[in-house]
């Protein structure tokens, strides 16, 4: 999602649609920043609840939410507004989808999933809004070329090594030599809170 919602980045900064680029920018960031500020309290400060399971924000949903149903909005729209809500709508439901998955393949929990949902669809139907009120980028080759590039580009690094810093971060601020971590078991009802080693060979025991 990642890329994706670059290459609507690049598309609005080709349209020339100056404002509408740094709104979009600027509600991503702050989204992500949020998620990012979840996952490290919860490995410095152990912040999480176990009572409902909760450790942090799924990164994965929150992304989902908030670039899908702004993608399906940029590409339709030269459409009717009609259209345009519709294809919103059916990203909101593709979003949806993805954080059904995260739960059923136990990625992620329920009580972690659906505030991730709300925030990333908070940040799209808020661009939506904002673009509903200024002009529609320009389409030419240009935007187009450069937000394939700009998709390709950013497919090509590598974000699975964003986890680990987010734990050095958690571990510089909080002081703490170890991060918190939940091991959780199909045997076990409740959560089980354990610590393991801030090295080179650490790795989250689930997906973040």
């Amino acid at each position: 999602m990642v890329p994706v919602a670059a290459a609507i980045g690049a598309w609005l900064v080709m349209g020339r649609t100056w404002r509408l680029a740094l709104c979009w920018c600027l509600m991503f960031a702050a989204g992500l920043s949020i998620v990012a500020m979840s996952k490290i309290a919860f490995l410095g400060w152990e912040t999480g609840i176990p009572s409902i399971d909760f450790q942090a924000l799924s990164g994965h949903a929150f992304r989902s939410a908030a670039v899908i149903p702004v993608f399906f909005f940029v590409v339709l729209q030269v459409a009717q507004a009609s259209w345009r809500a519709a294809g919103v709508v059916f990203g909101m439901v593709v979003s949806l989808g993805v954080g059904v998955l995260l739960v059923r393949f136990q990625f992620h929990t329920v009580s972690e999933v659906i505030p991730s949902l709300a925030l990333g669809s908070t940040v799209s139907l808020g661009f939506v809004r904002v673009a509903n009120k200024l002009p529609a980028p320009l389409i030419n080759r240009w935007s187009v070329l450069f937000s394939l590039t700009m998709f390709l580009v950013m497919c090509g690094l590598k974000p699975s090594k964003i986890s680990p810093h987010l734990v050095d971060v958690a571990l510089y601020l909080s002081g703490r030599d170890y991060p918190h971590l939940w091991s959780r078991q199909q045997d076990v009802q409740s959560p089980r809170l354990v610590c393991r080693p801030a090295n080179s060979s650490f790795r989250p025991a689930r997906s973040y």
